[in-house]
């Protein structure tokens, strides 16, 4: 009789440790069940309040606008006895072109040491043919690098600022050239036609040819 009352005791105390554990386990997964629900409904409630703060940001790939191109020049230091003049036929420049790209208005004293820059040419001027003669009359251009030179956009210039602008045209070649008559016609490849009823260049007028940002590229004194 004392064995099954003993054995009847470890039973009913097995029973409850069990109970005890069960019990235990389902408050643990009660609480943390509800910490994890109640984050989520925070969160729901932050989100629901704050639309902006569940939007992922997106980097627009937004175009860099292109660089403006900056006139090719080199910078000459000026030494002993160096004037506008000495450096302007040095690099086959002229004093104007200097005094443009350096900023100043007339042409002064230089002192050693100096630094002056000096534009570079991609072309040239050739010639002026033809003066006085509307038929024959033109401008003839040259490319003096080895690539290929646009000159779109850029303007032919006379000393009274009357202008011609270069529509969409390529010098394709070093040494290649594209003459501007003064006179109307069809442009072509090779030539292009001013438009005037008059010729437009007399004995000892400057010619200025000018790059598309209005930068003087090269000068020409007709004889």
């Amino acid at each position: 009789m004392k064995q099954w009352n003993r054995l009847f005791f470890f039973l009913l105390l097995n029973i409850i440790v069990s109970a005890c554990t069960t019990l235990t386990v389902l408050v643990l997964w009660d609480r943390t069940q509800s910490s994890i629900l109640g984050d989520s409904i925070s969160a729901l409630t932050f989100n629901r309040q704050n639309p902006a703060a569940s939007v992922t940001p997106t980097t627009l790939n937004t175009p860099v606008p292109a660089a403006t191109p900056t006139p090719a020049v080199v910078v000459h230091e000026v030494k002993i006895g160096d004037t506008f003049d000495s450096i302007a036929a040095t690099y086959s420049v002229s004093v104007n072109e200097l005094l443009v790209e350096n900023g100043y208005s007339q042409a002064q004293p230089l002192s050693a040491g100096d630094l002056v820059r000096v534009p570079v040419h991609f072309v040239e001027i050739d010639s002026v043919v033809g003066v006085g003669d509307l038929e024959l009359e033109r401008v003839v251009i040259r490319n003096t690098v080895p690539n290929e030179l646009s000159l779109s956009g850029w303007t032919l210039v006379d000393e009274n600022d009357n202008t011609y602008t270069f529509p969409q045209v390529t010098i394709y070649v070093n040494g290649g050239t594209v003459s501007v008559y003064s006179k109307p016609g069809a442009d072509t490849v090779l030539d292009l036609f001013w438009g005037g009823d008059a010729p437009i260049w007399g004995s000892g007028e400057t010619v200025t040819l000018r790059d598309s940002a209005g930068a003087p590229r090269a000068v020409y004194q007709i004889p």
